[in-house]
């Protein structure tokens, strides 16, 4: 048998039938030898397995997996390009569209979505907290963690 240098045969075992799908496989391929075919199929299975694909779980599994992380860094990535936008301008159609569907929505399950989606963070989140924060420099207001704010004393009896 001619092996190329440095080719070694080893012997494979499986059923008949088993071998003429692998034989019908590789010459819908297009593979010369069921030899090539199969190498090849191994080179993909290592890299599958050493990957994670095939590790401890199956690869239904897997795949929902990162069709999820794909789908939450889709959001992510919406969130980021309307929080990058200068000035978000809600009376804008467009701004509206990519809260609309082909469903209704009332309007404050809308301003829920909108608001849950932190397009409002630059207009009003980042503005309230920079006067809380210049409120308690007056002593106007205090924050106490896992409570949150409130009114001082002083303020509420002026």
């Amino acid at each position: 048998m001619g092996l190329a240098e440095g080719s070694t045969q080893i012997t494979l075992t499986c059923s008949k039938k088993e071998r003429e799908i692998w034989s019908k496989e590789a010459a819908k391929a297009g593979f010369s030898s069921q030899s090539k075919y199969l190498y090849i199929l191994i080179q993909e299975a290592r890299a599958y397995r050493q990957h994670g694909v095939f590790a401890d779980r199956s690869s239904e599994e897997r795949i929902e997996e990162l069709e999820t992380e794909v789908e939450l860094l889709e959001n992510k990535l919406e969130r980021e390009q309307v929080k990058r936008s200068a000035r978000v301008e809600v009376d804008d159609a467009r701004f509206l569209e990519r809260y609309l569907e082909d469903t209704y929505k009332t309007q404050s399950e809308l301003l829920q979505e909108i608001v849950e989606s932190g397009a409002m963070d630059d207009l009003i989140r980042k503005r309230i907290e920079d006067e809380l924060y210049v409120m308690a420099g007056k002593d106007q207001v205090k924050y106490e963690p896992g409570w949150g704010w409130k009114l001082t004393d002083d303020s509420i009896t002026e």
